[in-house]
């Protein structure tokens, strides 16, 4: 029995496990021991807990109380806790997920004991490291010694970087390299069968007739002008097309807008008629506003991808994405926010044709992953 320690912290890696997670249970239980271990990065029950129960991944078997806010401090925190985990649980690999500081800490921790990483989500490049997701997704990658891809990109990605699949035993030294499609896709696909109308009903909400928007990234949220800029942008939007806006707000982004607007802007955004904010909103839900909107608006890499798989075309709210081929695929356009209009490029994507070819695997990439650890590990 193989025994995987997988570590999750933040809201885009609880969705991601449960693909994982639901592999092992249904297919490879006989085979793989998971033990998941919760960073405490979120803490807040909306963006954590509710996760697990909606997404039906086995509890936690440790869950860390961090004190720490900050990325050094959190970091820090998580590979001392994780040092305890490993002298007990003794596993036979680490599997973290993504760009966060968990993803980091696991990687770090895990490879300085000489216990092999295995990275889901692996070599995509934003090419600012001003973002700290970007260094934590360039370490982890090189600290990794299986490498899961969920787009050729992110393959040319790592073979830049010299990360290239080795012919050899599997080692940190030979790292093994695969496409195999996004675990996230592997979600949509299979929870959009449990989405019912109750949701859009109980916001009294009909399909194609809101737009969707998210916003939580600090590069967005803790500028106080850049914050303003797009609270502009959405109150001239709302106010030249006549559209309902739907905005589940990331605590963090509550706080900012309180912080960063005086009484009266806030008083503006947050009453607006055409703004409806909502409190944030579960995976299942999200997946309900997203096959239901006419088109999103955010600045979320997982919503950028979703957006995708529902076919709705999506406004970035950022200067670059990773997410690269929905750009090249006329599916979706950078905002910057300083120097672009919003409602100049709604009306474009409203008025052309877009097509959604399948850039993100066959929705069967949580298997391929496991064949793959149990071929290799």
């Amino acid at each position: 029995m193989l025994k995987i320690l997988t570590l999750v912290g933040a809201r885009p890696q609880f969705i991601k496990a449960a693909a994982i997670s639901r592999a092992v249970q249904n297919t490879f239980s006989s085979k793989i021991e998971e033990v998941i271990v919760h960073s405490g990065q979120h803490y807040d029950a909306n963006m954590s807990a509710v996760f697990f129960e909606e997404l039906a991944i086995p509890k936690p078997k440790y869950t860390f109380n961090l004190f720490a806010s900050g990325h050094a401090g959190q970091t820090a925190e998580i590979l001392h806790n994780l040092e305890n985990v490993f002298a007990v649980e003794k596993p036979n690999a680490v599997l973290v997920y993504g760009d966060t500081n968990t993803t980091l800490a696991g990687a770090l921790a895990a490879s300085k004991a000489s216990i092999p990483v295995i990275h889901i989500e692996a070599g995509l490049r934003s090419f600012n490291k001003s973002m700290p997701e970007e260094i934590n997704r360039i370490l982890t990658d090189h600290c990794s010694n299986l490498l899961f891809c969920p787009t050729q990109t992110a393959i040319e990605n790592l073979r830049n970087e010299s990360l290239i699949h080795s012919s050899a035993t599997c080692s940190l030294d030979n790292p093994k390299v695969y496409y195999c499609g996004d675990v996230m896709y592997d979600n949509s696909l299979y929870f959009s069968k449990q989405v019912d109308d109750s949701f859009l009903q109980s916001h009294s909400l009909e399909a194609t007739s809101f737009l969707l928007f998210t916003l939580h990234r600090p590069s967005n949220t803790d500028h106080p002008q850049r914050l303003m800029s797009i609270c502009k942008m959405i109150l001239d939007l709302v106010e030249k097309q006549q559209i309902c806006i739907v905005f589940p707000i990331h605590p963090r982004t509550l706080k900012a807008l309180q912080t960063h607007l005086n009484t009266e802007e806030f008083e503006l955004f947050s009453n607006h008629p055409l703004i409806k904010i909502i409190k944030p909103a579960s995976f299942l839900e999200m997946i309900s506003l997203e096959m239901n909107c006419e088109m999103v608006i955010t600045d979320s890499g997982g919503v950028q991808k979703e957006a995708y798989f529902f076919e709705k075309p999506c406004l970035i709210l950022r200067s670059e994405t990773e997410w690269i081929e929905i750009i090249n695929q006329g599916a979706a356009a950078l905002i910057d926010v300083d120097k672009m209009d919003l409602n100049t490029q709604f009306e474009l994507f409203s008025a052309k044709e877009i097509k959604f070819p399948k850039l993100f695997g066959d929705g069967n990439s949580a298997e391929f992953i496991c064949k793959k650890i149990l071929e290799l590990l």
